[in-house]
């Protein structure tokens, strides 16, 4: 059996840092902002990184909160970055302003786009709108890899427009085997015990 100091040790995962690869928080950090956040990376350049919390709905609709759009589609919380600011994940190929994020997943939209989700002309395809952006300085982002915040993993479709948003952390975490399991016992919120 380990010892209680064997499990708060955070291994870290075989993934190198990159667009299209996610960060799935450690536990024991809790970071009132990303507590049990998974963080989709849309861009990973030398001055600029930037990512979409994928997991934090938030109780409206993007139709109430975006005037210019009529959707009943739930807005999810991308980060604290420019929180005005309107981001949109999907599988629609065509969308020549979007950009592949990781194959099959896409950021971007036109009008185009929105007016296809705007009348479901498309039952078939998956999208989710973002309020807001996760970014970091140079250097800071690799600063929280080695202070243990964060581990990497690779997403799916799947985990990304398939999984209910309160199951996509514990999902990503299951992914990353069994020895990661133990955090998934850890309380939400660690400094109120």
């Amino acid at each position: 059996m380990p010892y209680q100091h064997d499990l708060l040790k955070v291994k870290p995962t075989e993934f190198g840092l990159m667009a299209g690869r996610i960060l799935i928080s450690v536990p024991y950090y809790n970071d009132s902002f990303f507590n049990r956040s998974v963080v989709l990376l849309t861009d990973y350049e030398k001055d600029h990184v930037a990512g979409l919390i994928i997991n934090h709905k938030i109780p409206y609709t993007v139709g109430q909160l975006v005037d210019e759009i009529h959707s009943e589609a739930p807005m999810f919380l991308g980060g604290p970055v420019l929180p005005s600011a309107l981001f949109l994940l999907h599988d629609f190929d065509s969308c020549t302003t979007a950009s592949a994020v990781v194959p099959g997943v896409y950021v971007g939209y036109d009008q185009v786009l929105l007016a296809l989700i705007e009348h479901n002309a498309i039952p078939t395809m998956r999208y989710r709108f973002f309020m807001g952006y996760s970014g970091w300085s140079p250097g800071q982002l690799e600063g929280e890899l080695a202070r243990n915040m964060w581990v990497v993993g690779n997403p799916t479709p799947e985990l990304i427009f398939g999984t209910d948003p309160d199951q996509i952390w514990p999902t990503a975490v299951r992914v990353l085997g069994s020895e990661y399991e133990h955090w998934l016992k850890v309380p939400k919120y660690v400094n109120l015990n």
